[in-house]
């Protein structure tokens, strides 16, 4: 087993670099900050919102030590990142960091900036390289959809434990009863970050209410979106998104009632469904939220929650997703993957 200071020395290295770009007065920090408009097609306000929110800069010493205990250790760590969400990249290097002393990274090809930035700070940490060729005993993080980690693990050779994050969302669950005018907020600043991108985002508002509370949440929660066009603008979209955004909102609007939300929109109706992201969201009343968000157990990264007693019953019946408050879902804990449907032990590649 590895000395505990020296996995914790590297994990501390890697957050000093993160904290430097995520510094707009630094060099590197605006040389990032660039970057990041050419590969994550989001608004330069959505990219301040993600280093100043999401970034994880300042973890605990709890959240630290947790990350190091829940991490099995290796004798070299490969990892594979996505692009939907850029601030990922430093979690998931992290757990590279606390594996090995040994890691070998493969950016994503269409948005590596994170990547490349922690790198030319910290290039002893761990090796950029464009294929993992991991071995038996070793350890592969391996995020992005189902299909490709399907593909990744036929790959893999025998003995290799494999940790697969795959593709997920997140909900809210809110009662009617306690509802507050700054809970949409929370929820619309949830939604826009990451242009609704990531796996922590929320798709699907169940309101614990009647019929017209839920819709009348739904018009709060529009109201909220649109001011955030203005606050924290969408990235740019070609002809083509456009077109199938217009699509997407012609059948939501022939299906549902639909609500405008300026760039994108909020449907409401009695039966649960995903709208399709870019700032949309789907509002259900509901009775009984465990029931609502049961079949999709197994895709669910993170629910929010406005009432402490709907929190618990929620962590209790959804161990798989994290439960945190309204407005912190892209905020989780630095101290593991961001959701808990894997296990942090892996599978083993037989």
């Amino acid at each position: 087993m590895a000395d505990g200071s020296a996995r914790r020395a590297r994990i501390e290295r890697l957050l000093e670099a993160a904290r430097e770009l995520a510094d707009g007065e630094r060099a590197s920090g605006r040389a990032l900050r660039a970057r990041l408009l050419a590969t994550t097609a989001l608004s330069s306000a959505g990219i301040e919102r993600a280093l100043g929110h999401a970034l994880e800069t300042h973890p605990s010493e709890a959240e630290v030590q947790a990350l190091l205990a829940a991490t099995p250790e290796a004798p070299r760590a490969h990892v594979l990142l996505s692009a939907n969400v850029f601030v990922a990249a430093l979690r998931a290097i992290a757990l590279g960091v606390a594996s090995s002393k040994s890691v070998a990274v493969r950016a994503s090809r269409r948005d590596p900036a994170l990547a490349e930035a922690l790198f030319a700070l910290v290039p002893d940490l761990f090796e950029l390289t464009p294929r993992l060729t991991p071995a038996a005993g070793e350890r592969m993080w391996s995020y992005g959809s189902d299909a490709t980690l399907a593909e990744v693990r036929r790959s893999l050779p025998p003995g290799v434990w494999f940790h697969p994050h795959g593709a997920g969302f997140g909900a809210v669950v809110v009662a009617a009863a306690a509802w507050a005018p700054e809970t949409a907020r929370g929820i619309a600043l949830d939604t826009a970050l990451f242009d609704q991108q990531g796996c922590l985002s929320p798709r699907l508002v169940c309101v614990v209410g009647s019929d017209a509370q839920a819709r009348s949440i739904a018009g709060q929660l529009a109201e909220q979106l649109r001011a955030l066009d203005a606050e924290l603008p969408p990235g740019p979209k070609n002809e083509d998104e456009r077109a199938v955004a217009r699509r997407q909102r012609d059948a939501a609007a022939y299906a549902f009632e639909l609500f405008d939300a300026g760039s994108g929109w909020i449907s409401c109706s009695t039966r649960a469904v995903l709208p399709p992201g870019q700032r949309t969201l789907h509002v259900v009343p509901t009775s009984d939220a465990v029931s609502t968000l049961s079949p999709f157990t197994s895709h669910l990264t993170c629910i929010a929650s406005g009432a402490h007693a709907l929190s618990s019953e929620l962590c209790r019946r959804f161990p798989g997703a994290r439960v945190v408050a309204v407005g912190e879902m892209q905020r989780p804990p630095f101290d593991g993957p961001v959701d808990h449907r894997k296990s942090p032990k892996g599978e083993l590649i037989g």
